[in-house]
């Protein structure tokens, strides 16, 4: 079976057999190897901020749970890139990991699947939170002194 990759789509691959065409699945660990790329490319990261947002706005009552902690993510990156403020490397990895996979509509359950697809995103996204509380609180802080809270 060959492969070839989709352009344009984190993770996306699809594997050509004789017939069928599939996607392959987006693992979170393949995210995180994913993000390191787009930490060390501004362009690139500010480009998946941009279909992040695109698609949190999309999906916004689906994910009204975790949506806040997705949006600070994009707000703290933001500020990250801009120099503005700033977080541990691994954090802002993981953080960039999470947003790959939540753009990406080929992972574990696929986005095509009506309410599933969204359920392995928000979990992933409020798992990363959890693990970053520190962070985020340090940052919603940060962003109520500098005058830069929505």
């Amino acid at each position: 079976m060959a492969q070839k990759h989709l352009s344009g789509t984190p993770g996306a691959t699809i594997l050509e057999g004789s017939s069928m065409k599939e996607k392959a699945a987006l693992t979170f660990e393949q995210a995180k190897i994913k993000a390191e790329s787009y930490v060390r490319h501004k362009d690139k990261l500010l480009g998946l901020l941009e279909k992040a947002t695109h698609k949190s706005a999309q999906c916004y009552e689906f994910l009204l749970a975790p949506w806040e902690s997705l949006q600070i993510f994009l707000r703290l990156l933001r500020a990250q890139l801009a120099g503005k403020f700033c977080a541990p490397a691994d954090s802002i990895l993981i953080i960039v990991a999470a947003v790959i996979y939540f753009v990406s509509p080929f992972d574990l359950i696929p986005d095509s699947i009506p309410v599933l697809g969204l359920i392995d995103d928000t979990s992933l996204v409020i798992c990363v939170a959890r693990s970053n509380l520190t962070l985020i609180s340090n940052f919603r802080k940060w962003e109520i002194v500098s005058g830069k809270a929505e």
